[in-house]
């Protein structure tokens, strides 16, 4: 799936993961998969928010591509720490060494434990 325009300067980069059946364990159950939904905001400052679960990074990197250099990128958003938020926060710094994680306190306490 190509990146998705959702306005002027915003674009849908995340990932669609049609083979998962269980999220969070069994506490959620979906038949036709999942999408782990990041969001890229292109204005003064480039902004990543959020990022997708780990296996999905090159692809979230490949759409980022489509739309800037992923060494543009500004600032990344952490919603929370879950691996299908921040899994691919790692990969990501990789291509984009200037971007500064953004976060609550208690999002980069979970961050530091975590990566």
């Amino acid at each position: 799936m190509p990146t998705v325009k959702v306005l002027d300067g915003v674009y849908w980069v995340g990932a669609v993961d049609w083979n998962v059946r269980n999220f969070h364990g069994f506490t959620y159950t979906t038949h036709r998969g999942t999408t782990y939904n990041a969001y890229l905001i292109v204005d003064d400052k480039t902004v990543l928010v959020d990022t997708v679960y780990t296996p999905y990074a090159g692809e979230m990197i490949d759409r980022i591509s489509e739309v800037v250099s992923p060494e543009e990128i500004d600032y990344i958003i952490a919603n929370h720490v879950e691996v299908d938020h921040s899994g691919a926060i790692g990969e990501v710094l990789k291509h984009a060494p200037k971007a500064k994680v953004v976060g609550t306190a208690r999002c980069r306490q979970g961050l530091m434990k975590h990566y």
